[in-house]
């Protein structure tokens, strides 16, 4: 029997292409307990996964968000109780891009796996500069823009204005010829614009989506239950708006698109690649069990089977099909 054939191109504007073995990576923020890999087994086959992306990494060092920063506490207990409000405000906790270069990326080229690194800047020029600081350095091979994080308070949300997405996307395409991944906001009037904006500015995919602004209250104590009050709702409630957003800029943009939200199946991973994803981030799921990512990528490979399909690109943008998967002729 013919091996299942799971390879995409992520980078199909470029001469060399980005080509990952498979359409299934780790989302930024969730590699590890920390989002730089601890808490993995020693012998994690991070090589079988399509891509992984440590947590994002701010021009100086952040402390982060004051606790509590997750709810549920425990995004595993949250999910098994089928819970679907789970939010998170971490607030961009990180070394710096220059303690990352000179200290993580070393760690990351004796790593067995597709690394992309995750950015995020407070002004079109500090994009730039940090952009600057990754010449030269190996150890990845893309780099995603964190243009929507809603969690900090101290910098534009990129996404949110086309004109900030291009001058953020352009300055860092000055400084780098690796591919550029844009990631984008949900919570925005049109996807489209922002999205064309991104690509016409440089970049060679698109993320989408972060997470939506969201907040709980306790009503025992009267209290919100993050320690911000805000925080991002990620997990399975993100998951059909996320898809909404992936089909629309699917339509209007001629470049990959990387779907990420409430995936925590592999049929959920067919969900986006058929409304019009090459690839998928696994988030929520990976940190209620760090083996999800491999149990994903097992389940829609096994799915592709039954459906008999010879590659995982005939399903990208099969929304709707002429004859469903596996259907005799």
């Amino acid at each position: 029997m013919q091996a299942m054939d799971l390879c995409v191109n992520l980078a199909p504007c470029k001469p060399d292409g980005l080509f990952l073995s498979n359409p299934v990576m780790i989302a930024s923020g969730t590699f590890g307990y920390d989002g730089y890999g601890r808490g993995l087994a020693p012998d994690a086959p991070l090589a079988s996964l399509g891509a992984v992306l440590p947590k994002t990494f701010t021009r100086n060092p952040r402390l982060g968000n004051p606790e509590p920063r997750w709810f549920p506490a425990s995004f595993r207990e949250g999910l098994e109780a089928g819970e679907t409000t789970l939010l998170n405000s971490v607030g961009l906790t990180n070394p710096g891009i220059e303690a990352a270069m000179a200290e993580l990326a070393p760690q990351w080229v004796e790593l067995d796996s597709n690394i992309v690194i995750s950015i995020a800047g407070d002004t079109p020029e500090q994009w730039e500069e940090m952009a600057s600081f990754t010449r030269g350095v190996k150890g990845f091979s893309a780099i995603e823009l964190n243009l929507s994080c809603p969690n900090v308070d101290d910098g534009a949300m990129f996404s949110h204005h086309p004109r900030l997405t291009e001058a953020a996307v352009s300055g860092v395409r000055r400084q780098t010829d690796l591919p550029i991944w844009a990631k984008l906001s949900p919570n925005v009037p049109d996807i489209t614009e922002v999205a064309s904006t991104a690509v016409e500015a440089g970049c060679d995919a698109l993320t989408i989506s972060n997470t939506i602004p969201a907040m709980h209250v306790d009503v025992e104590t009267g209290q919100a239950v993050l320690g911000t009050g805000y925080g991002g709702l990620s997990g399975p409630a993100l998951r059909p708006i996320a898809m909404a957003l992936v089909h629309k800029a699917a339509q209007a943009v001629d470049v990959p698109i990387i779907g990420v939200g409430g995936i925590m199946t592999g049929q959920h991973a067919a969900e986006f690649l058929m409304a019009g994803a090459t690839a998928v981030q696994i988030g929520s799921a990976n940190l209620a069990d760090l083996n999800a990512p491999f149990r994903i990528l097992a389940e829609l490979e096994e799915l592709l089977a039954r459906w008999e399909v010879e590659s995982v690109r005939q399903i990208i943008g099969a929304t709707w099909w002429d004859t469903p998967p596996g259907s005799p002729d």
